[in-house]
């Protein structure tokens, strides 16, 4: 009777003595309910740990669309070559505070930049072709209109480059920062009819506009 053998071998002596040992095969246990219950509590902590992760990483990138359109709502008319721009009200443009410098009030975009006087230019191409008749005719618009840009209130200075190696003409206008806003409120009057008589000059080119501040250093 092999059940007098003790578990996990059972000896058999055969007729000439010798003893073979035969290895029951063993079952493996089956795993109790605390342990299945502990895997399963196991489990659902390190899946909560990936969602609180992943929440988190969520939450800490940047919001590009609500970005985009706080930008969008910031700037008002510039070109594409730009992408700087003002409201109305210089001082909107940042958050930072005013500043009581040179007799005036200055506007501080950054530390140590600073600024009261903001400017409007009008560019554009011409051509040396007809001993530079483009750039004459460009001059001519600008008399045109040129008492009446110095009238505008809180006009500093009005200006003109030429360059003939690149084939520049350009006005810039300078206003003191408070007084912009009525300017562009006016659509910078009378820049419609300078840049509509000067698109039409043979020979001019590329005709743009920009705003930006104006300072000397």
């Amino acid at each position: 009777h092999l059940s007098r053998y003790p578990a996990p071998a059972i000896h058999i002596s055969s007729m000439i003595g010798s003893d073979y040992v035969l290895h029951a095969p063993r079952k493996s246990p089956k795993p109790s309910l605390k342990v299945i219950l502990a895997a399963g509590a196991a489990v659902g902590c390190i899946i909560l740990l990936i969602g609180v992760a992943y929440g988190t990483t969520q939450a800490s990138q940047p919001d590009l669309g609500s970005f985009a359109i706080a930008t969008k709502a910031m700037v008002l008319r510039c070109p594409s070559t730009c992408g700087m721009g003002f409201r109305r009200d210089i001082s909107q443009i940042t958050p930072s505070r005013n500043l009581r410098l040179r007799g005036g009030a200055m506007t501080e975009i950054a530390k140590g930049v600073s600024f009261d006087t903001v400017a409007r230019e009008w560019r554009m191409k011409w051509t040396a072709e007809s001993d530079k008749a483009s750039l004459v005719a460009a001059q001519e618009a600008l008399d045109e209109v040129l008492s009446e840009v110095k009238a505008v209130p809180g006009v500093k200075s009005v200006q003109r480059v030429v360059c003939g190696g690149c084939l520049d003409f350009k006005v810039v206008t300078a206003l003191e920062a408070e007084k912009f806003g009525d300017w562009e409120g006016s659509d910078f009057a009378p820049e419609t009819k300078f840049l509509e008589k000067v698109k039409a000059i043979p020979g001019i080119s590329f005709v743009e506009t920009q705003t930006y501040t104006l300072m000397p250093m």
